[in-house]
């Protein structure tokens, strides 16, 4: 009975493999069929668009589990960017349109809005009158995110190493009627057709979306996929990429040890948006890249289910940044020109567990500086006594310094720990420099040498207790 089982197991998915080798060969088949364009420009999955080019930031609500508008403290919509009216600067507020306040509108009842060929728009600092234009949209979607581990988080490097897997889907409108001969969800591989002079696609293997420093082809796997939804009669092309990446971080220390930093991602769509001022292009285009729900489910995940030590995730947040850089066009080595992309940051605030630090440092080096500053409380006149405790005391904590030297960040300004220790080496001296001082001042009034001498460690104690709330606090 199980070796009947097994054997139709075997027949079907020997069956299945056939099934979808047929479909997936139809598939590119119908692909390769579509006429060669007579001025030689391969589509690539362009949507053409007449609107008003105004789009907005998004944000996700996991009450409602939906993407919603961002919105400002005024509840006004934020732009991420206006592809027809360049005036309109990206994460202005937009007030109005024509004459109805957004703060009163909900996001369908806004996109509704926005489908005129002709509107006022007012934001907090100008009015604009904008008009529909001809472009072309090319739509990039972030489907999932998933972090599987974030390991070595070096501060004085300044970089982390990153364990991840995402996937990046491309719609491609003009391959809808040869998707239709893809089963639901059947999956084809889309390399052999970008081999082909026909066809191009912008989502391949060798596409690379997540910013790091150098890529490792050992650790790293990328494969491109078609895949056909029956639900909604649309063909996309999947990007699933896996690996280990080492990434660069602007890491701020000046509070270390009680500093908290951002271990930020930055993925780019394979375009950026392009104007086309000069005419290069047929007509202008604008890509956009978006974070589907999922991307902001398992980052929500990772930080409720992280094996951080040293670290502790205090919340994660994800943006759409437009990135402007500057560069030398491609078509006139004479100018120079900006160049914009809609890029995705994911962003893990991170505070640092700072138990280690107390425990093995900070603790240790008062107890050295109580002792130091103990002899305070021995008869001035007692030299010997008192400057064998305070250099013994001295020597001690420079000693200790070398021992947890390693654990300190070597960098070119000082954190709140650094000055900390020099605060604890000059007080740690000044008993010795007192000591100097009272061995001089008994042989003329011993009684002035005990009253400057209580003076003295009251003043002092006070001045250190400020000293080192104003170095943790500040």
């Amino acid at each position: 009975m199980n070796f009947l089982r097994f054997t139709l197991i075997c027949v079907f998915l020997i069956f299945s493999q056939n099934l979808i080798a047929d479909e997936c060969k139809n598939f590119e088949e119908k692909v390769l069929s579509i006429p060669y364009p007579a001025d030689g420009l391969v589509t690539d999955g362009q949507q053409p668009r007449n609107d008003l080019g105004i789009f907005f930031h998004h944000n996700y609500d996991f009450d409602t589990n939906n993407l919603i508008f961002l919105r400002d403290e005024n509840n006004y919509p934020i732009v991420k960017f206006s592809f027809s009216e360049r005036n309109i600067k990206p994460l202005s507020s937009i007030i109005k349109i024509d004459d109805y306040d957004l703060a009163e509108k909900k996001d369908n009842e806004i996109l509704k809005l926005l489908t005129q060929n002709e509107v006022t728009i007012q934001t907090s600092s100008d009015i604009y009158n904008v008009q529909a234009i001809d472009y072309d949209l090319y739509p990039f979607d972030l489907e999932y995110f998933a972090i599987t581990a974030i390991d070595e988080i070096k501060t004085r490097e300044g970089e982390f190493l990153l364990d991840y897997s995402f996937r990046v889907s491309h719609e491609r409108p003009e391959w809808t009627e040869a998707g239709r001969e893809i089963g639901n969800l059947s999956l084809c591989p889309v390399d052999e057709l970008t081999t082909n002079s026909q066809i191009y696609s912008p989502v391949t293997n060798e596409t690379d979306y997540l910013i790091q420093v150098g890529l490792d082809q050992d650790k790293t796997s990328s494969y491109a996929e078609q895949v056909y939804y029956s639900e909604t009669d649309k063909t996309y092309t999947w990007n699933t990429i896996q690996g280990i990446a080492r990434i660069k971080a602007d890491f701020d220390l000046k509070k270390f040890p009680f500093d908290e930093q951002v271990l930020k991602m930055t993925l780019e769509p394979p375009y950026g948006i392009e104007f086309n001022d000069n005419n290069y292009y047929p007509k202008p285009f604008v890509t956009i890249f978006s974070p589907d729900k999922n991307v902001y489910l398992n980052l929500e995940k990772y930080k409720n289910e992280n094996y951080l030590k040293e670290w502790t995730i205090t919340k994660t947040s994800i943006n759409n940044v437009i990135k402007v850089t500057k560069q030398i066009s491609d078509f006139d080595r004479d100018t120079i020109k900006e160049y914009l992309e809609d890029v995705i940051t994911l962003n893990i605030h991170v505070k640092r567990n700072i138990n280690y630090f107390i425990f093995k440092i900070i603790i240790p080096v008062f107890l050295i500086l109580a002792i130091s500053w103990s002899i305070m409380w021995i008869p001035p006149n007692q030299v010997e006594s008192r400057l064998t405790t305070s250099i013994v005391s001295l020597l001690a904590l420079i000693a200790y310094n070398f021992v947890f030297n390693e654990d300190i960040p070597k960098l070119s300004y000082l954190t709140s720990l650094d000055r900390y220790i020099l605060l604890s080496y000059l007080f740690c001296a000044i008993p010795t420099f007192l000591t100097i001082y009272f061995s001089r001042l008994t042989k003329k009034d011993y009684k002035i040498a005990i009253a400057v001498n209580k003076k003295s460690r009251l003043f002092g104690i006070i001045i250190y207790l400020i000293s080192i709330l104003i170095i943790f606090t500040t």
